[in-house]
């Protein structure tokens, strides 16, 4: 694994309550905010930051 990939994080955020993540892969954080989504309606962004 190169530097780059480790350093990779992935931010998760609810537009409509206080949900809000860290996540260390991409699947983690689609699963969160997957999940959320699916328990509450609401709308989650999900952004990769370095």
């Amino acid at each position: 694994m190169d530097a780059a990939t480790r350093s990779e994080r992935y931010h998760v955020v609810c537009r409509e309550c206080q949900l809000e993540r860290l996540c260390d892969t991409p699947d983690e954080a689609d699963g969160i905010g997957r999940d959320h989504i699916d328990e509450t309606g609401h709308r989650v962004a999900v952004e990769r930051v370095e």
